[in-house]
């Protein structure tokens, strides 16, 4: 494509959850956004997510929690046990929370409305039809941008340049937007996570309606297993406490079998859902970044990872980047004599105090865990 310039409204980079999640609640205010993103299709990718109730009354408010209801399950209960198999507790997420306890912080705990889980790839799915799919623009690879008085420039590596009065950055971890506020680097949370979807059938005769996890004494082994697909099948995220940051195996794909030998010493179950993958499974090195204090400018936001990337041990980034959306959307809806700049900051405000606690806590959660010897590759295919 040759070089040139397009105007556009409101133009949301990445087609993530929280990006998706920004327009939809965006047209829902009654303004128009379109979502770039520098995939070439959107497919399956990701693994389970647990989607708490204050992310479920937004998508009540949006007019899509009925077809989601038909896609996730329903998980009043997580059940925590060690390696060999021992109940150690379970949470009731109707009950009111204990002081002090995980289950109830950031909005797991309602006694009206239990938890959800669901395939990341299921949410997305039903979020791009709900936008309409025509909204989305792919193999827009973002390579910079300038903020002017009157608008911002983005500019793509096919040479376009969308010049917009708004922009939301919701392109992840490794946020192009992001180097407007911050020139961090990405912090490495020392733990590798590999997700499979494996029958209900690997469960046995144990009913497949909640959260069940398996830890090692250190923590440096852990496996937690979910329903998803309106329970017909189960989710599982394995993960290993590993030193070396993987930099070079982004997203390598496992060897099950020698998966699941690092889980010999575990109730038989773990072994059965990891062997009993009905696809392939790929490692995930985890990450994250610390809090900063700024997202916004007078015509630039960040949401989700792109704005806060935290560990997935507290379930809350999905949560959180939806969320976000729903805030800025909210205060951008309550617009006055134009002041684009000061809903911004109204939202920042109110956003990142939220999710620098949380941010802080699942790391927390990752910093508990011990790390094994292993080499990566004595689990990874080579085929």
């Amino acid at each position: 494509m040759s070089d040139h310039t397009i105007t556009a409204p409101t133009v949301v980079v990445g087609a993530g959850l929280g990006g998706l999640a920004a327009a939809i609640a965006l047209r829902h205010n009654g303004h128009h956004a379109i979502v770039v993103d520098q995939t070439r299709e959107l497919g399956e990718v990701g693994g389970p997510l647990g989607i708490s109730p204050p992310t479920l009354r937004l998508f009540d408010e949006w007019g899509m929690l009925e077809q989601f209801n038909q896609l996730s399950s329903a998980t009043r209960y997580f059940e925590t046990h060690d390696q060999t198999g021992h109940v150690e507790s379970v949470a009731d997420y109707a009950a009111a929370p204990e002081l002090g306890s995980e289950h109830g912080r950031f909005g797991y705990a309602d006694a009206e409305l239990s938890p959800r889980t669901v395939h990341r790839a299921d949410l997305h799915a039903l979020m791009v039809a709900h936008l309409g799919r025509d909204r989305v623009r792919l193999r827009h690879r973002l390579t910079g941008l300038v903020e002017y008085d009157d608008d911002v420039a983005l500019t793509f590596a096919d040479g376009t340049v969308l010049r917009t009065p708004l922009v939301i950055g919701a392109d992840g971890l490794r946020s192009t937007v992001r180097t407007l506020f911050s020139g961090d680097e990405i912090n490495y949370c020392g733990a590798v996570i590999f997700r499979a979807v494996s029958p209900v059938g690997s469960l046995g005769s144990r009913p497949n309606d909640r959260l069940r996890s398996w830890h090692s004494a250190d923590y440096a082994k852990h496996v937690i297993a979910m329903p998803v697909r309106a329970g017909r099948q189960v989710a599982v995220d394995a993960t290993l406490g590993v030193d070396e940051p993987p930099l070079h195996l982004w997203s390598a794909r496992a060897d099950l079998a020698a998966l699941a030998r690092q889980f010999d010493e575990f109730e038989p179950v773990v072994g059965r859902l990891i062997r009993g993958a009905t696809g392939p499974v790929y490692m995930h090195p985890v990450y994250d970044r610390d809090p900063i204090e700024h997202w916004t400018t007078a015509r630039v936001a960040l949401l989700g990872d792109a704005a806060h990337p935290m560990t997935p041990f507290g379930g809350q980034g999905a949560n959180q980047a939806i969320q976000d959306g729903a805030e800025l959307a909210r205060q951008l809806g309550n617009v006055q004599d134009g002041d684009v700049a000061a809903a911004l900051q109204r939202y920042q405000a109110v956003r990142t105090v939220q999710t620098a606690e949380i941010q802080r806590s699942a790391r927390q959660l990752a910093s508990r865990r011990a790390t094994i010897s292993l080499r990566l590759t004595d689990v990874l295919s080579t085929s």
